[in-house]
């Protein structure tokens, strides 16, 4: 009879226990709202919450990229609008140093602004974004150019080869991507393929105007109107493409934010926990751990005079 006890008793137990360590899992559930907390909660559920998980790590760091792309073609784009509006204050100048009424002295004034605009224009070619030059192509640690008024075309380039070009790669969730920059010299100082400046190079037609105001050359401010027009056609172009990034930057970041929120309720359908189901097993679990403790209690008053009659 006492070996019965014990096996009733020991069997009892365990199914406390049980009992119990399901409370426990359940309470768990509801205070944290997850149901696999751990690989032992689910273990054929761990493969699909890692490859969830893994493709929100990857979408995160996309979304990030972009908004540091996009911050970059804001400022590219800013910068482009300032470069225009220097165009257009050089084509002022060009219209009143091009007039047969115009004294050599103020030809001379005249020329000494084209300069300080030339040098402006170098800065805007050099415009940084948290110490990046985001005209600088592949090499954005490196100025691109620096303004010097005595040399060809009033600039010095930048020895960098790394400013030359730019094979970045920007992609969106989808894997698409793009190219977001352009650098400083396909901007600003267009040439061929011997390095002899082209239609539209924004910093000859600016020094050309300049000498030629500050050589009372009225022919030669003639001739640098038309050149002063291609540069404005070239930053025109400049804007353009940066408009396109802008554009296909905000459309990849709207598609992101749709795939990650896809993908987190996919996600929740394997990792989260069904709340209301989890408290009613829990009460449930709760009578019948009540039940159970009521009815060992009673057996364990009765004596052994109660079973023989």
């Amino acid at each position: 009879m006492l070996a019965g006890l014990d096996g009733f008793n020991g069997s009892f137990l365990a199914d406390l226990s049980n009992i119990e360590n399901r409370m426990t899992a359940e309470n768990k559930q509801i205070t944290s709202g997850i149901r696999v907390n751990q690989p032992s909660d689910d273990p054929t559920a761990i493969a699909s919450i890692l490859d969830f998980q893994r493709t929100i790590d990857q979408i995160s760091q996309v979304q990030s990229n972009l908004n540091t792309a996009n911050t970059e073609a804001s400022v590219a784009d800013g910068a482009l609008q300032s470069a225009s509006t220097a165009l257009d204050q050089l084509m002022s100048i060009a219209s009143q140093g091009a007039s047969s009424t115009v004294s050599a002295t103020s030809r001379t004034v005249l020329g000494q602004q084209v300069q300080q605009i030339a040098q402006q224009m170098v800065s805007i070619a050099n415009t940084t974004v948290q110490g990046r030059y985001i005209f600088g192509g592949d090499d954005a640690t490196t100025a691109p150019y620096s303004f010097d008024w005595t040399q060809p075309d009033g600039i010095v380039q930048s020895t960098s080869a790394g400013n030359l070009a730019s094979t970045m790669s920007l992609r969106n969730a989808t894997g698409g991507a793009i190219n977001p920059r352009m650098t400083a010299q396909a901007i600003f100082d267009v040439r061929d393929g011997g390095g002899i400046p082209t239609t539209g190079n924004v910093f000859q037609a600016i020094y050309a105007l300049g000498q030629a105001l500050q050589s009372n050359n009225q022919a030669g401010v003639q001739a640098a109107i038309p050149m002063l027009q291609d540069a404005v056609a070239q930053i025109g172009q400049a804007t353009t493409f940066y408009g396109h990034v802008e554009n296909w930057i905000q459309n990849a970041q709207q598609d992101g934010t749709q795939i990650s929120n896809n993908v987190q309720q996919a996600l929740g359908t394997v990792k989260d926990a069904d709340i209301a189901a989890s408290a009613s097993q829990l009460t449930l679990d709760q009578t019948a751990l009540n039940a159970a403790l009521a009815a060992h209690g009673s057996f364990n008053t009765r004596s052994l005079f109660s079973y023989l009659g």
